[in-house]
């Protein structure tokens, strides 16, 4: 009995890597998915300004973040072949043990098979139970043979439940070696065709340089244009908050209990709000950060710069009222919608679909993002707790 259970638990064992290894592979092909999507849509972003000649710091944000998808593609596939590996060699190490195991059965079953044959004659087995000295010893005789037929039949059955397993581990084993070489030939092409966009950034870059001059007066005048977004943002965050101030002065707000509310509700929903595109894919992050191509040049965003595609709808993240439509030189409309003591901004707009002190709901289509040959569909999208800048991206849902 002791035989029979410990190989049972063997038995029962032997799958519990292959389901413990479930959740780390699922795992592994979200990550690969995530960035084979990103880099479908970065080359849907980089098709719609590719008939422009002209150089735009744009188009390189995207080669650049489309060669980062790719190698983190490669990395997602790599950890793809190690689990494969890794379940090729537990299948192997388990496929020796079921062999051993079943060496060692087949060998006791052996045995027992040729002792049974030896006393196969009926009569001789009625024989050994009436020579018995009592009817106590008859009966544990009788017992005997009968335990010795079960412990049979339930060693045939643990021959069968191996020689199952053992096929059904080689052909799992199978299965891992395709999976394995495609997915080597998967990482083969990721490769090959990162170089071809690393050249492809390095071209750009060469480029840019050729053009240094021009492209030196392209940086001063966005840095200009950004600063005067910025003050312009703060110009309407403070209007915002005289209306709101008490006794005249704007840094005292007085928020209604609904205004609260939604302030408090607002902020519960940090890193939860929802895009305020569809699809997109930041550029260029909040704050200072130098130029890629001019070390010295220190560049500072008010929020985010989104890129998506052409026509793409613009929504509110959150709920609120428009504080402000506006349309500012360079940047199309900026829509201002207030959260309580929250601001939310949304540059270069067309179409715009709200007014004023209209109340809008989450996901509410507030306007289109402008489109330009050179640059695509860009967009600076931000967060102000009154005058206090914050990281769009620590609000936005991953």
């Amino acid at each position: 009995m002791k035989f029979f259970l410990v190989h049972t638990c063997f038995l029962c064992l032997l799958f519990y890597p292959v389901a413990s290894s479930a959740q780390s592979i699922a795992g592994i092909r979200k990550e690969k998915e995530k960035s084979e999507k990103e880099i479908a849509y970065l080359d849907k972003l980089l098709n719609e300004t590719k008939s422009s000649r002209s150089l735009s710091f744009e188009r390189l944000n995207i080669v650049q973040k489309k060669v980062s998808q790719t190698k983190q593609l490669i990395r997602s596939l790599e950890k793809e072949m190690d689990y494969y590996e890794g379940q090729i060699q537990v299948n192997e190490k388990k496929i020796g043990e079921l062999g051993e195991n079943r060496k060692a059965i087949l060998e006791l079953y052996s045995k027992l098979v040729y002792g049974l044959w030896k006393k196969k004659d009926k009569a001789d087995k009625m024989m050994f139970i009436f020579a018995a000295a009592d009817f106590n010893q008859a009966y544990n005789r009788y017992k005997y043979f009968e335990q010795i037929q079960s412990y049979s039949k339930r060693q045939f059955e643990q021959i069968r439940v191996i020689n199952d397993s053992l096929e059904s581990r080689n052909n799992k084993l199978k299965e891992y070696i395709v999976q394995k070489n495609e997915i080597l030939k998967e990482i083969d092409v990721q490769n090959r065709s990162l170089l071809e966009q690393q050249e492809g950034e390095n071209r750009l870059i060469r480029e840019f340089r050729k053009k240094e001059k021009e492209l030196a007066k392209k940086l001063e005048a966005e840095q200009k244009n950004r600063a005067r977004l910025a003050k312009e943002l703060d110009r309407l965050i403070a209007q915002e908050i005289k209306k709101a101030a008490k006794t005249g002065k704007p840094t005292e707000i007085r928020l209604t209990p609904e205004q609260q509310l939604v302030s408090d509700e607002f902020v519960k929903n940090k890193g939860k709000l929802p895009w305020p595109v569809e699809q997109g894919i930041v550029t260029e992050k909040f704050g200072i950060r130098t130029n890629p191509l001019h070390p010295n040049v220190k560049q500072e965003n008010a929020g985010v710069t989104i890129a998506t595609l052409k026509n793409s709808e613009v929504r509110a993240v959150f709920d609120g009222v428009v504080a402000s439509v506006v349309f500012y030189p360079g940047y199309n409309n900026i829509v201002m919608i207030s959260h309580g003591n929250y601001y939310t901004a949304y540059t270069n707009l067309v179409e715009v679909k709200v007014k004023e002190q209209q109340a809008v709901k989450t996901k509410q289509v507030i306007g289109k993002v402008g489109y330009d040959v050179e640059k695509g569909s860009v967009f600076t999208f931000t967060v102000n707790k009154e005058f206090e800048k914050q990281d769009p991206e620590q609000w936005l849902a991953k």
